[in-house]
């Protein structure tokens, strides 16, 4: 992906902030929520399936 970017700098020349044009923002932002998306399922793969009224059952003793 070739991001096209814009930096702001303060009067030494150190760059504060970088600008993106928003439509690569939203893509980078959806690639990010996808890739925490397959940490937690592949954190969750080898746990065990729990059934739907057994679940119902443990919140209602809370």
């Amino acid at each position: 992906m070739n991001i096209t970017k814009s930096y702001l700098t303060d009067e030494s020349v150190y760059i504060k902030s970088v600008v993106i044009d928003y439509h690569t923002y939203q893509k980078l932002e959806q690639m990010l929520l996808d890739e925490g998306l397959l940490k937690a399922m592949k954190e969750v793969a080898t746990e065990d399936e729990v059934d739907y009224e057994e679940v119902r059952e443990l919140i209602k003793l809370l």
